[in-house]
């Protein structure tokens, strides 16, 4: 499949610049991140670069301009091995690409390719006055192909797909959520791949919503094993199970193909910090965190800047005296976009935190003689009903994304909190940008990844 990911800011400033009102063609270059996964091809718009109206010819239906704009842009994208994306636009709503459309793209790339001796494909992409864009890649022997889906990642998550092959869904098992969100809403779900990192407390019931609403496919991440303490809240678990170890991937997994919905999944007995594990996450459309670790939170913060991802994050604070009292029950949704703030900006953890978590993680040893290093917290109460009110929160988080429903409008929302001893639930908007992560929106799959030393070793911890 071939992918197009662009961030909501930069999508604004992309029909800015092609749609100036003038009703005339326009055109632009984007430098784009690249990841290639199990036969994915996806190009990540790292920056945009108009070119100027004042250099090129331009009609209703024909743009003529100088390529020599793109040469420092040949430079860049060489030295930081990097994809480029033509974009212009057809102001009359013209929905293929024209005959002279294919003789400058074909001229264009075939330069490109030369120039840059690239074997990774570059992309020419036609936005329309309604901000639909469709596409074709060029690999490096000038075979085309089509662009099969476009997302637009930003305070709403939008998506256009461009295939001869549709998706079949059971339409009886989904037929009320049809009717509650429509069957464009449900066919969408269908087309999605949702990572979900952490598959106990708020992990499982999320992945058990997520397969009923018709996902087409999981990524499920955790390094644990099932164990007797866990069965007051992972769902589809029993006692024989958790005396037998099994790990709760691969239990989940078995337990999302019993369901029989055609949901499909792939699993990891691993925590995030391993090679494979960041490439098939960063594959996904969207990431579920549902882990406490400040570790595990940064890297889900990496992973939505530098591929576009969105990150819904669940936390619960369950602050219990040991005596069956309660001094406090908390729970926060977290929707994370690039180029807006962090969960790291938001306060959810910090540096030294995670410094001191990745020294605990490879040598308890060292953790023990520096004292000084920040002790991670230890694990709270964990009741089902409250995970799962949490995960239901999620899940509709989503929802809203793809399908808005609310009266607020995404851009209000950036946080759902929850007081359970207060009995409230409210919105928070926490708008600005964090400069730490936006500085990496679109880079791909660099190396290391992530730009960790420890993937520069190939080092996998399991």
């Amino acid at each position: 499949m071939n992918r197009i990911r662009i961030t909501e800011k930069h999508h604004a400033d992309i029909y800015s610049h092609l749609f100036p009102g003038d009703g005339m063609e326009a055109v632009g270059i984007a430098l784009c991140g690249k990841h290639f996964y199990k036969g994915n091809q996806t190009l990540l718009v790292q920056d945009f670069y108009p070119v100027p109206y004042d250099v090129c010819e331009r009609t209703e239906d024909y743009i003529r301009w100088s390529t020599d704009f793109i040469n420092p842009l040949l430079e860049k994208a060489q030295k930081e091995n990097l994809s480029l994306l033509k974009i212009h636009c057809h102001p009359s709503g013209y929905d293929r690409f024209s005959d002279l459309d294919s003789e400058s793209d074909y001229a264009l790339f075939s330069s490109v390719h030369s120039w840059l001796q690239s074997n990774y494909p570059h992309s020419s992409c036609v936005m329309l006055p309604d901000g639909k864009l469709f596409g074709r890649f060029f690999h490096e022997n000038m075979e085309e192909e089509i662009v099969h889906q476009f997302s637009i990642i930003g305070s709403d998550i939008k998506s256009w797909h461009y295939s001869d092959n549709e998706l079949s869904v059971k339409s009886e098992a989904f037929k009320r959520n049809e009717q509650a969100f429509g069957k464009k809403t449900v066919k969408l779900l269908s087309k999605m791949k949702i990572a979900v990192v952490g598959c106990s407390g708020t992990g499982s019931p999320s992945i058990e919503q997520l397969t009923r609403l018709g996902v087409g496919t999981l990524v499920l991440v955790d390094n644990d094993y099932l164990d007797t303490v866990n069965l007051n809240r992972i769902l589809g678990s029993n006692y024989t199970q958790a005396l037998s170890k099994i790990s709760k991937v691969d239990l989940l997994e078995a337990h999302v193909r019993e369901i029989g919905l055609d949901t499909k999944v792939e699993s990891f007995r691993s925590n995030l910090v391993n090679e494979d594990v960041i490439r098939a996450v960063a594959d996904c459309d969207v990431i579920f965190g549902c882990v406490d670790s400040a570790e595990g939170r940064h890297i889900m913060d990496l992973l939505s800047a530098y591929y576009i991802i969105p990150l819904i994050d669940i936390g619960v604070k369950f602050d219990a005296d040991g005596q069956g009292g309660i001094n406090g029950l908390f729970g926060s949704v977290h929707y994370v976009k690039p180029f807006g703030s962090s969960l790291m900006s938001r306060g959810q953890y910090n540096l030294e935190q995670v410094a001191s978590e990745e020294i605990k993680r490879r040598n308890k040893e060292e953790f023990a003689r520096n004292q000084y290093l920040v002790e991670a917290g230890e694990s709270s109460p964990a009741v089902i009903s409250i995970n799962m009110q949490m995960s239901s929160i999620a899940v509709n988080e989503l929802l809203a994304r793809i399908h808005p429903y609310r009266t607020l409008s995404n851009a209000e929302i950036d946080v759902i909190r929850s007081n359970f001893s207060e009995a409230i639930t409210f919105p928070d908007e926490l708008p600005e940008s964090c400069p730490y992560f936006s500085k990496r929106v679109g880079k791909g799959s660099v190396y290391p990844l992530l730009n960790r030393l420890e993937f520069s070793i190939n080092e996998k911890v399991v």
